[in-house]
């Protein structure tokens, strides 16, 4: 069962929903997303990844994607976007204020807002992460997988986003992006991820 407005707001007024800072307006059933400060945008450095490859004797970039440390290797490879150049086109770059993501770009950008589920509150919610189809339409893909913010879970929103439109696609800081819809489940769960989840409370795309 999905909650409409009316329980959207209860929900975050008696603390069982983690929303933080408060929402600006709640439609009838979501909440919107916004992207964190311009700092918090990162991509993968493939190319000192490569080099580390190549240094091991690796002859292409491989990541055994259900083996790797996600904490560790995001400190070792994650970077800022690099500023625009006229003289080079890459996928992701920064511009003044901006992020522009050309086709086929990818980078991680995380949500401003704080959401999530109070394990200390009858944890019987359970939350989603959803596109908005308006910026969909354009060819923008966000959140790729795991939409699901499992009750007792929160913290900020790690956005994986592509661009597999024709577009370059230009963001900026505060932009919506998202949507946050949020489902009552049949009772609290036994297990509360607070113990178990290596990216509860996170503040930072690196999952820590």
């Amino acid at each position: 069962m999905y909650l409409s407005d009316r329980d959207l707001h209860y929900a975050i007024e008696c603390g069982k929903l983690v929303f933080r800072p408060p929402p600006e307006k709640i439609d009838a059933t979501s909440i919107d997303l916004h992207l964190d400060a311009l700092s918090e945008a990162k991509i993968w450095n493939i190319e000192k990844f490569r080099e580390h490859e190549f240094a091991t004797g690796r002859d292409r970039p491989e990541l055994r994607i259900a083996k790797y440390d996600l904490s560790t290797f995001s400190e070792d490879f994650l970077s800022a976007p690099p500023d625009e150049r006229a003289d080079e086109v890459l996928p992701v770059v920064k511009r003044g204020q901006q992020i522009v993501v050309r086709p086929r770009g990818f980078l991680l950008w995380q949500t401003k807002e704080v959401v999530g589920t109070n394990p200390d509150k009858n944890a019987d919610l359970i939350c989603f992460v959803d596109g908005k189809s308006t910026r969909a339409r354009g060819g923008i893909l966000v959140h790729l997988t795991a939409s699901t913010i499992h009750t007792t879970w929160n913290g900020k929103i790690t956005l994986e986003i592509a661009n597999l439109g024709p577009f370059d696609i230009v963001l900026e800081e505060n932009d919506v992006i998202a949507q946050l819809t949020v489902a009552k489940v049949t009772s609290p769960p036994q297990k509360d991820v607070t113990g178990t989840s290596s990216t509860y409370g996170q503040t930072d795309v690196s999952g820590r």
